[in-house]
């Protein structure tokens, strides 16, 4: 069976980005015609930065309760379907993930280079015989399942309109470039079942 993998970040000692997509929407020019949902919903919408994007100055926010805070190779940005790089992650990752999105930068204070967001802008459908919600009084609550067919010319990392473009999926081989240059940060979790947000919580503990 083909390997994916969902993006995941469960290990809350590595700091998250702070700067959100309100951060984005102040700073963002006023002659691009882009309404307020093209930058809250940036990944359902391909939203792109690049053309006037000007890198922010933010920093890393430690998590509440972290034991030992530390700042990420690379890490899930919480405004979307995103990753956020350091320079080192960057460097290596580059050259696999350009044609697949855009690079951003962003100023980190007391750091010299940049780091990057990563905007996912593939896309690749879910296999509807491995794909399934859990439909409550129809409404669709909680993906069950994901699945995916490979494909010659898959994208190392994507994003699915069956989540609405709200998660990060990749390929094995973006799984060994993490591996291989040993970049910390993300969880990789196997495409098929997906744990619920507690069964997750308690395997962090443990």
């Amino acid at each position: 069976m083909p390997s994916f993998y969902a993006i995941k970040y469960t290990d809350y000692d590595y700091m998250m980005l702070s700067l959100d997509a309100m951060d984005i929407i102040r700073k963002a020019p006023r002659d691009q015609g882009l309404e307020f949902d093209d930058i809250m919903s940036f990944s359902s919408r391909d939203t792109q930065f690049s053309s006037w994007w000007r890198a922010p100055e933010t920093s890393f926010i430690p998590n509440s309760g972290a034991r030992n805070p530390r700042v990420p190779d690379i890490v899930i940005w919480q405004a979307g379907a995103a990753l956020v790089l350091s320079p080192k992650a960057k460097r290596l990752l580059g050259y696999l993930l350009q044609p697949y999105g855009e690079f951003l930068p962003v100023r980190i204070m007391n750091e010299s280079d940049p780091y990057w967001i990563f905007n996912c802008l593939s896309r690749k459908d879910a296999d509807p015989t491995l794909s399934a919600w859990d439909n409550v009084g129809g409404a669709s609550l909680n993906i069950l399942s994901i699945g995916f067919q490979e494909e010659a010319n898959d994208p190392p990392v994507f994003k699915t309109e069956f989540d609405n473009s709200t998660s990060l999926y990749c390929t094995e081989r973006f799984k060994r470039a993490l591996e291989d240059f040993d970049l910390k940060g993300v969880t990789l979790s196997p495409c098929g079942a997906i744990a619920s947000l507690d069964e997750e919580i308690q395997n962090i503990g443990n």
